[in-house]
């Protein structure tokens, strides 16, 4: 009753169209909850229909594998999206696929503007054709790399950023794409240039003691 089977069998004789893809759940006593998808498909002999057939699946385990499989894709975007170095992907040829928060925040431009371009448009100029090259033959073959290319903000500031560049596997083993994990060495450079000024402080110090 709670299904209206008694209204979708009587449609099925009249209209002789079949119905799919509806679903129920059901618990026998002692048995665990079950989910079923069903069609009722009409037989139509002569001019109508004689009877109709009521198909049902068992799809419990599809439907937990599903919402396994969402979990784990909610929680690995979670992931991607918490970090606070640039995530992206691209294809093999280096077009940006997804683009992560901490890209956005870095780099001033948000997926919608930057998906479906190259990667290395938004490179240093003296840094483009390396990346360009990498895309060209490494990212075909190996898939994996680490180097730095500085890229251009939105606002024209050049960031130095450190890449490591992991291939995507499809179902045959073959590199789909390229995943690219980006560290901002901003503050990194800052650090280096105070800690040579205070070597060279340090060593004024000495020879100025000497003389």
């Amino acid at each position: 009753e709670e299904l209206g089977l008694a209204r979708q069998i009587r449609e099925a004789f009249a209209s002789q169209r079949s119905s799919q893809g509806q679903r129920l759940t059901y618990r026998a006593p002692g048995v665990p909850l079950r989910t079923y998808s069903y069609g009722i498909v009409p037989i139509v002999r002569g001019e109508g229909v004689e009877c109709v057939m009521l198909l049902m699946e068992d799809v419990t385990e599809q439907i937990r594998l599903g919402e396994e499989i969402r979990r784990v894709e909610r929680h690995l975007a979670g992931v991607v999206e918490s970090a606070n170095d640039m995530v992206l992907s691209t294809d093999i040829t280096g077009r940006i696929l997804t683009w992560n928060q901490a890209a956005e925040r870095i780099s001033g431009y948000t997926l919608k503007e930057v998906q479906g371009r190259f990667l290395f448009e938004y490179c240093a100029e003296d840094h483009i054709e390396p990346l360009r090259a990498f895309f060209a033959a490494e990212a075909r073959q190996s898939g994996s790399g680490t180097a730095e290319y500085d890229i251009i903000t939105s606002q024209g500031v050049r960031i130095p950023v450190a890449w490591v560049f992991s291939p995507m596997k499809d179902d045959m083993d073959r590199t789909a794409g390229i995943v690219a994990l980006g560290r901002d060495l901003t503050e990194r450079r800052k650090f280096e240039q105070q800690l040579l000024q205070s070597q060279k402080l340090a060593a004024l110090g000495v020879m100025a003691g000497g003389i």
